[in-house]
């Protein structure tokens, strides 16, 4: 059943075994459950899955489980299912509660000081958001959303860590504040974050479903010609992320975020990143190359093919130590789902980074163009989503507009801030940005054939048009 789960992030691998770490009652019915799922590689995840005791399931998808409790058999369900379930966990937050388990940890309900200004007064009515995410979240009411994380691992979160520089030291307007958050404390005193409290924004939706949408609506031989609004709000949203990166760059004092400059060392280990992301990638597309449609095969001979021109590419990147630019805390999965349009502007959500990398990778200070590569794929990818495959030569003009539009409103922003983020000659930062694109590109290959096989296409041409314009461009 967990590889039917959208929240489970291990779709590719054979799962071994799955096996209890520690749980807590949490109430009369329910319990907070840590499980270890145990894979035929070795390498073993921790999910957070609290269940409902005689949960009824609300999909033939949805999740079961069978419990052995006092020598009975209890079915058990997935307890954000169950409203009620929901509205405890917003009261726990509110008595501090601390939940002990039985091995000895303990789960506890923490509180900023903006829980109280954004939880006011009155009930919350939870419910359960149904968009598609690796996590769970429930809003209560128009004031709070609760994420809960379902792979965790001990240590910082990101999304907590940065969510609370932002909002509490930085005092960037842009990012949800933070309320609170769900920490579970083994017994051996190691601190895992389960859940993230925030306050809830009001939007018109995520940029994803704004671009798809507006792109679908629009014959498209005349979607460049008509998107004059959308290139203008794109700019915008440049100028938010470029507000963003200042802000990331503001503290010159915390060792966590204060802002480095690139070096060699940086620069090289980037460059291997990208080499062994290119090998990966193209192990894993070689691997299953023939469990996929004959188009898809003709699609993945340019990455197969081209290994020598994608890692030559990398080189690219050493302009970066060279103009002595600065490396800083990032996003790190940035991307137009990752924004929620509101009428004072964008919101940014998300700051976890790519799930499939090392927590340690994902904490490191980066170059910022890592976000901005993110963002331009994405609209690649809102392009040929909402296109057809026989439409999507119309698109690529919109492209191009979509992308310098909102290049152009980063780096007008990005010039308001003392940080030297980025090269100054737009050449050379076009040529560094360009590999920060190709290795996310490999990212996507290896997501959707983990997740989405279908959408496998998508990435796949998108690095072929990303080869076919930098040898053009040299």
């Amino acid at each position: 059943m967990l590889p039917r789960q959208r929240w489970f992030g291990d779709k590719g691998r054979s799962i071994a075994a799955v096996n209890l770490r520690d749980c807590g009652a949490f109430g009369d019915r329910a319990w907070l459950v840590l499980v270890t799922v145990a894979f035929t590689d070795g390498v073993d995840e921790t999910y957070a899955i609290p269940l409902v005791l005689d949960g009824a399931a609300v999909s033939p998808d949805a999740l079961e489980a069978t419990l052995e409790l006092d020598g009975a058999t209890t079915r058990a369900g997935d307890a954000f299912d169950q409203p009620g379930f929901c509205l405890e966990l917003l009261t726990a937050f509110e008595r501090d509660a601390a939940v002990p388990t039985a091995h000895g940890g303990v789960v506890r309900f923490v509180r900023t000081d903006r829980y109280s200004p954004l939880r006011g007064d009155g009930p919350l009515a939870p419910r359960r958001l149904t968009t598609e995410q690796s996590n769970t979240s429930v809003a209560y009411g128009s004031r709070l959303i609760l994420k809960w994380l379902r792979r965790v691992k001990a240590g910082t979160n990101l999304d907590r860590e940065v969510g609370s520089f932002l909002t509490l030291q930085a005092r960037f307007p842009h990012v949800p504040p933070l309320a609170g958050a769900i920490e579970y404390v083994s017994a051996a005193g190691e601190v895992t974050t389960l859940g993230v409290l925030q306050g809830f924004v009001a939007n018109q939706g995520d940029g994803w479903s704004w671009i798809v949408g507006h792109l679908r609506q629009l014959p498209p031989a005349r979607v460049d010609e008509l998107s004059g609004p959308v290139f203008q709000e794109l700019s915008g949203l440049g100028a938010v992320t470029g507000a963003l990166h200042g802000a990331l760059a503001s503290d010159a004092e915390s060792s966590d975020f204060a802002p480095e400059p690139i070096t060699d060392a940086d620069v090289t280990a980037w460059i291997s990143r990208v080499a062994a992301d290119l090998g990966r990638t193209s192990d894993v597309v070689r691997a299953r190359l023939a469990d996929l449609p004959r188009e898809i095969e003709n699609d993945a001979r340019p990455l197969l093919a081209g290994q020598a021109a994608l890692r030559a590419r990398a080189d690219d990147l050493r302009a970066l130590g060279v103009e002595r630019c600065m490396k800083i805390r990032v996003h790190g999965d940035y991307h137009l789902g990752q924004a929620l349009r509101t009428a004072p502007g964008f919101v940014l959500l998300d700051f976890e980074g790519e799930p499939d990398r090392p927590l340690a990778e994902r904490r490191r200070k980066q170059s910022s163009l890592v976000d901005v590569a993110g963002m331009l794929r994405s609209l690649d990818y809102a392009v040929h989503a909402a296109l057809s495959p026989a439409s999507a030569p119309a698109g690529e003009p919109w492209v191009r507009r979509a992308s310098a539009a909102f290049l152009d409103g980063y780096l007008a922003e990005l010039g308001r801030f003392p940080a030297r983020l980025v090269p100054a000659s737009r050449s050379t930062l076009a040529r560094a940005l360009a590999v920060f694109e190709l290795d996310k590109a490999l990212y996507e290959v290896r997501y959707e054939l983990d997740h989405r096989p279908a959408w496998l296409a998508i990435p796949l041409r998108g690095l072929t048009r990303l080869l076919a314009r930098e040898q053009t461009a040299s």
